[in-house]
């Protein structure tokens, strides 16, 4: 799942870490460093906690987008 400014990332170790990005002046996702807001080990406490940021923003349920990271 991710809004235009946070994303989940599942890395290889089984670790999910939610991640909060600026946007630019278009609103759009900026390239530049990124806070995290939290680490987890469990994908539905994860997902929890993304959907409480979606609901405290007022915003309809984001786009289910993850992504995995290798290495």
């Amino acid at each position: 799942m991710e809004l235009s400014n946070y994303e989940l990332v599942r890395y290889p170790s089984g670790q999910l870490v939610l991640m909060k990005g600026g946007v630019n002046a278009q609103g759009h996702p900026s390239g530049g460093p990124k806070d995290v807001i939290g680490v987890f080990t469990d994908e539905v406490e994860a997902q929890n906690v993304l959907a409480r940021l979606v609901a405290s923003h007022g915003l309809n349920a984001p786009q289910e987008s993850q992504r995995s990271l290798s290495g």
